[in-house]
């Protein structure tokens, strides 16, 4: 690939592939472009973008663009993408007035704005296919590309979930990043079979699971998760299918390989675990590889999938042989990528710690220009070449952090303190004797004018010393965050289940914030 400009053909119907929903703009050799052949690639695909897409059929990328002063044809650089106001959640959350905000981010064809914005070529395109196939023919294809078929929710926890409708061009590029996702960490389209324990529900992870194996033929028995077989059918589904992959949210993973262990189950042929849907700490892939070994498997590894609904595609790693993170391996020809100092706005330089931005270069149904995702990748984004695999493809940073993790809890009578709860779970995890724990935060004797508490909620491995582990974790967490927690509670593990939440939502409720809604108390607490 080095000195030739990688080739693509902008659009979906206009150069007549549309019957088979074929994506002209994926480029097969994604992962073999130069830094030079990725920016020009990608500055093109941004200009054909706007130009005949998101300016030309979205109500709310046009009305913004009109309220900036902003010319669309002055956006033609990387550099110029930064002139694109952010979109952040609140820009499309549901709110009083206006429920359906987000359908303003569907692009909306008619066929006045595809005169008015489609070039002559693709025009006269279209009129030999009405011509020779017929004025039906037509609509259909383009209603193919542009009819939303389906909703994905956000799953956020601090707001209403919002829905992003995708097209069958959507499903598409969802099914070229599935099978993208299975090259990244190695799987063997004839040896390989995959079991998904991800909650059957509108949401992206359990999507794109089932994506990747519909694009090579991998056969894989998608669960829908805890809510719908019980543990124990869950591991006798495991022990009848085989698989060699196991993917799922981490928290349920580790909760699942823990219950077989105990039952003394054995998976010698599982050798990968790709976890997505919360961060993926050190300590939890270590405890993950120790449960595998103890179950049989040889060399097992774990991977970190990113994913977010409004992205509508997800990015994997690569398994490296000493177990460390390589990083999420982008797609230059899909999307692009921009670290920001999460204060100004402004982009920081290759390998440094900022929040991400998003903007696709490929998609229909719902779309959002340079959004703030809020997550802080520490180490941002590198185009050195992978330690794992070798692919020159950029590489974002596995080390994820909610920013709205970084909460301000008053402690004390004169100012508040910044927690970073991000770093907690890691502390937490690196205590081996903890198999379960969860995080309460909630004010001092429920008035919501005393002072913040912290909680730690904990269930221990049998023969564990009490109140050793108790004050090492209280030491460690102060140690980390410079705070103390108010208590630490130690429960059995069916309750600490119970409290997680572990097998009837769609994710285990680890950080439980009550500062805005008392609760009653627990019982006594083990003090430490």
């Amino acid at each position: 690939m080095e000195g030739r400009r990688p080739r693509y053909n902008p659009g979906g119907f206009r150069r007549g592939a549309q019957s088979n929903m074929r994506i002209p703009g994926a480029v097969e050799h994604w992962d073999r472009l130069s830094p030079q052949e990725t920016r020009a690639l990608q500055e093109r695909k941004l200009r054909d973008f706007l130009r005949t897409q998101v300016l030309a059929f979205s109500p709310h990328y046009r009305r913004l663009f009109q309220e900036h002063g902003l010319d669309p044809s002055s956006i033609r650089t990387l550099d110029d993408l930064r002139r694109i106001p952010f979109t952040t959640k609140k820009d499309i959350v549901p709110r009083a007035g206006e429920p359906e905000r987000a359908r303003d981010l569907v692009l909306q064809p008619t066929p006045q704005l595809i005169r008015r914005h489609w070039g002559k070529a693709t025009l006269l395109g279209m009129m030999l296919e009405k011509r020779f196939r017929g004025r039906e023919h037509v609509l259909e294809q383009i209603g193919r590309e542009y009819r939303p078929a389906q909703l994905f929710f956000t799953t956020g926890r601090s707001s209403a979930p919002v829905g992003f409708a995708l097209t069958l061009y959507d499903l598409e590029v969802l099914k070229i990043t599935g099978g993208r996702i299975l090259d990244v960490i190695g799987i063997d389209t004839f040896q390989d079979r995959a079991v998904s324990l991800f909650p059957y529900a509108p949401h992206l992870a359990f999507w794109q699971v089932a994506y990747c194996g519909l694009s090579r033929g991998v056969l894989t028995f998608n669960t829908g998760g805890g809510r719908i077989f019980s543990t124990e059918a869950m591991l006798d589904i495991i022990e009848r299918v085989k698989p060699t992959l196991l993917a799922g949210i981490p928290g349920y993973v580790y909760h699942l390989l823990r219950r077989a262990t105990a039952d003394g189950r054995a998976f010698p042929q599982l050798r990968l675990v790709a976890l997505g849907g919360d961060r993926v700490t050190p300590a939890l892939r270590e405890r993950i590889v120790t449960l595998l070994h103890d179950m049989g498997a040889r060399e097992p590894r774990v991977v970190s999938v990113l994913g977010f609904t409004e992205a509508r595609i997800c990015w994997a790693e690569c398994p490296a042989r000493d177990g460390r993170e390589t990083g999420f391996h982008v797609y230059p020809d899909l999307g692009v990528f921009e670290v920001i100092d999460p204060r100004t706005g402004e982009n920081v330089p290759e390998g440094e710690t900022g929040e991400l931005v998003y903007t696709p270069l490929e998609g229909r149904g719902s779309v959002v220009l340079r959004y703030r995702t809020g997550d802080i990748a520490h180490g941002g984004l590198t185009t050195e070449p992978c330690p794992g695999c070798g692919r020159r493809v950029q590489r974002l940073s596995c080390d994820l952090r909610r920013e709205s993790n970084v909460s301000e809890f008053h402690l004390s009578k004169v100012k508040g303190t910044l927690v970073d709860l991000n770093l907690l779970p890691g502390v937490i995890q690196g205590v081996p004797e903890v198999e379960e724990w969860q995080l309460v935060l909630r004010k001092k004797d429920d008035d919501p004018l005393e002072l913040d508490e912290i909680l730690l909620f904990v269930s221990l491995r049998d023969g564990a010393d009490r109140d050793a582990v108790c004050r090492r974790l209280v030491d460690a967490v102060r140690r980390e965050s410079e705070v103390t927690l108010n208590e630490v509670q130690v429960l059995p593990l069916p309750e600490m289940l119970e409290r997680l939440k572990m097998e009837t939502s769609v994710k285990e409720v680890r950080i439980l914030d009550l500062r805005n809604s008392p609760a009653p108390r627990a019982a006594t607490p083990a003090r430490a």
